[in-house]
Formats: structure tokens, C-alpha cells, sequence
């Protein structure tokens, strides 16, 4: 009970973190999807706050279907399996290192490459294991 409630906060402190306040520009226009040029112009802290929200989230459906014995989805298996033991520099490092070496991605969805990059590889050559 105590874990999920870490768990929980930890996903509001996140939410608190990539909302602006009342009265700004974002209020009065749609948010871009996160893709490549959106992160590449981020700060440092506006990307480590988007991955401290989504990771946050995705852990929390993880903990949350496994207690109800539900399967959680592949990404979120993956995330939790591969993201497990890295920092949060260390995932935006990749996200940065990965857009900086291939300009003709910026487009892609920052999960869309969290996925085909750095998840489903790992995740292949994990279930190939004897």
C-alpha cells in the first residue's frame, strides 16, 4: 500500500511539474506532440520532466494491473524492463544522441523511438535467451 502510494505522488509531482500556470500561452493553444524538433528545443529540465510524468505513469499501470493480475501492455512491460536501472539523464541522453544522429527523424514521436530504438530491441534479445 505504501509503494503505490509513493507511486501515486510521484505521478502527481510529475503532472505538477509539465503544467504551466493559469493565463499562458499554452492555454490558448494546442500543445505539439512531442517529436523530434519539439524535444530537440526543450530544456533539459522541461524533457526530464516529461519522462519523470510518462515514466511515473506507465509504473503506476504497471503496479496496478499486475495487482489485479491483468497483463500490462508491451510497452509498458518493456519500459519497466529496460528503463529499470537508468537514470532519467541517461534516457534523455539517448533521446538527444539518437535525434542529433539521424535529422531525417525529427518527425518521429519521442515514444515511437523509445520503442523502436530502445524497447523492442532490448526486449527481443531478452526473450532470446535460453
Amino acid at each position: 500500500m505504501k509503494r503505490q502510494w509513493l507511486l501515486v505522488m510521484a505521478l502527481l509531482a510529475g503532472i505538477l511539474l509539465l503544467a504551466d500556470g493559469p493565463g499562458s500561452a499554452q492555454d490558448k493553444a494546442m500543445l505539439p506532440d512531442v517529436d523530434g524538433v519539439v524535444w530537440m528545443r526543450s530544456s533539459s529540465e522541461a524533457k526530464r520532466a516529461f519522462l519523470y510524468g510518462a515514466g511515473s505513469a506507465f509504473v503506476l499501470e504497471y503496479y496496478i494491473r499486475t495487482k489485479h493480475n491483468e497483463q500490462p501492455s508491451q510497452f509498458i512491460l518493456g519500459w519497466v524492463e529496460v528503463f529499470g536501472n537508468r537514470t532519467w539523464g541517461e534516457l534523455e541522453k539517448a533521446l538527444d544522441d539518437y535525434y542529433a544522429a539521424n535529422p531525417d527523424q525529427m518527425q518521429e514521436h519521442v515514444f515511437r523511438v523509445i520503442w523502436t530504438q530502445m524497447i523492442e530491441p532490448k526486449m527481443k534479445r531478452v526473450e532470446a535467451r535460453p
